[in-house]
Order: structure tokens, then C-alpha cells, then sequence
């Protein structure tokens, strides 16, 4: 008997659904252990018109990345405030639990893209990116991204 091979499968938009996941447990979130599969898992979203989101290896520690351009959405302006809000609570909550290795963590959270890390251990990133899931994959949340240089663009130089 041959052997399965389970494929990952990616949808384009349509008007009712992008059909991603609604948000990750934390053993469920995808990490990209090096480099070239970062890469590759950006090409495969930038292809099928999806977002990108995952947890990051790096010789520091860990972090969590999420890009909806790729889709060509962005987070409202309440869904992005709201996850920023959240992700202070629970990234200082990270740092004052000794248990939970950190030296120090940052974060970026902007309407499309957003970044979190370093964090020590695996677990840790892949908790944090689990609770950020459910606001960045939820397309409730989304809002059609204005490309650089629009009208809606307000930077200047």
C-alpha cells in the first residue's frame, strides 16, 4: 500500500469567505524553523492570496509574524487596537512569570503586519501567537488594505 501525503491547501478570496482558520490552538501554529521555509510559506501566501502567520526560529529565541497583505486586508482600526491592548497583557504577563524564560520582548502591532519576540522557548511564542490568531485570522476583523501611495495613505515625506 502507497503512503498519504495530507496537502495543504489554499483558497483564493471570494465574497464569502477566505476560509482560514479562525484562529490556532498553540500546538496547531505553524512554525518555520529556518529561513527558506519562511520564505516559502510567504511565497505560498503571496500566490493564493492568504495571510501569512506563523511562529519564527532564530538563533535569539522565537517570534510570532502575521502579514495580511498577502490577502489584501488589513486589521480595523478597533480589531488592531483591541489585539494591541491584549498582547501587553499577556506579553507582561510572560515577562513577570519567572517560570517563562524572557529577557525581553517587543512588539509591532500594526493594521497589516505584526511582530513578537523574542521569546525563549517554543511554547511561549506559540501561546502568544495563539491568542493573536483569534483576532488576526478572524476576517470579521479585516478591512480592505490600501496600497502605499493612496489617497488613504497620510505619510508624507
Amino acid at each position: 500500500m502507497g503512503s498519504a501525503v495530507a496537502a495543504v491547501r489554499y483558497f483564493r478570496p471570494s465574497a464569502l469567505s477566505l476560509r482560514v482558520p479562525a484562529g490556532y490552538d498553540p500546538s496547531e501554529v505553524p512554525v518555520c524553523e529556518d529561513t527558506e521555509t519562511r520564505d516559502q510559506r510567504y511565497r505560498d501566501a503571496e500566490r493564493d492570496a492568504t495571510p501569512f502567520f506563523a511562529v519564527e526560529r532564530y538563533d535569539e529565541g522565537y517570534a510570532v509574524t502575521y502579514d495580511l497583505l498577502p490577502a489584501g486586508y488589513e486589521l480595523s482600526t478597533d480589531a488592531r487596537e483591541a489585539l494591541d491592548e491584549r498582547l501587553t497583557e499577556e506579553i507582561e504577563a510572560v515577562v513577570g512569570d519567572e517560570s517563562r524564560p524572557t529577557v525581553e520582548v517587543g512588539k509591532s502591532v500594526g493594521p497589516a503586519l505584526g511582530t513578537l519576540s523574542v521569546f525563549e522557548r517554543e511554547a511561549t511564542a506559540r501561546e502568544i501567537a495563539a491568542i493573536a490568531s483569534r483576532t488576526v485570522l478572524d476576517e470579521s476583523n479585516w478591512v480592505t488594505a490600501s496600497p502605499p501611495g493612496s489617497a488613504d495613505d497620510v505619510r508624507r515625506n
